[in-house]
Formats: structure tokens, C-alpha cells, sequence
């Protein structure tokens, strides 16, 4: 969550990316689109394309996504769809 709250008490942690790690950052525009049947995108279908993807470079993961939640939810949204992707080459 950034920004949304004055203050909100949550567990902080870190993590160390490595080579060929990949680090996604999405908005819940993208695991609540709904297809006409009421589902939900969700996180499931989420990871299942980004992994479905992870060998390909991070502006054709992203569009992958993207293009795969459209698919999913044809009709206009109603939510922001925000999907930063990011890969470590190296430390």
C-alpha cells in the first residue's frame, strides 16, 4: 500500500532479489477485473500469467498481462489496471 493511509500498522520486511528474479507491482485493477460470468481475475490467474511469461523481457511480461486481463474482462473497467514489472540481471 502506498500512500493511501496518514498512518497504518503493518509488518515491514525486505527481501534480496537475485538474477533472474522477477518483481511484479500491480494495482487491484488487475486481480478484480470481473469476466461477464462474475468471476474475478485474481491472484491465482495472476501468477499463472506472469510465470506462463517469466522468460520474456519485463515490457513483454507486462504486456502479456495486461492484454490477458482485457481478455478476461472485455468491458469497459471500472478500476485503474497498473502493473509494474521489473527483472534483477545481477548483484
Amino acid at each position: 500500500m502506498l500512500g493511501l493511509f496518514k498512518e497504518w500498522d503493518c509488518s515491514i520486511g525486505e527481501r534480496r532479489l537475485f538474477a533472474g528474479d522477477t518483481l511484479a507491482l500491480y494495482t487491484d485493477g488487475i486481480t478484480e477485473s470481473f469476466n461477464d460470468a462474475e468471476e474475478e481475475y485474481g491472484e491465482q490467474r495472476l501468477i499463472e500469467a506472469l510465470q506462463g511469461h517469466r522468460e520474456s523481457s519485463s515490457q513483454a511480461l507486462l504486456t502479456s498481462v495486461v492484454d490477458d486481463v482485457r481478455r478476461f474482462s472485455p468491458h469497459e473497467q471500472h478500476d485503474d489496471v497498473t502493473l509494474i514489472v521489473a527483472k534483477c540481471r545481477g548483484n
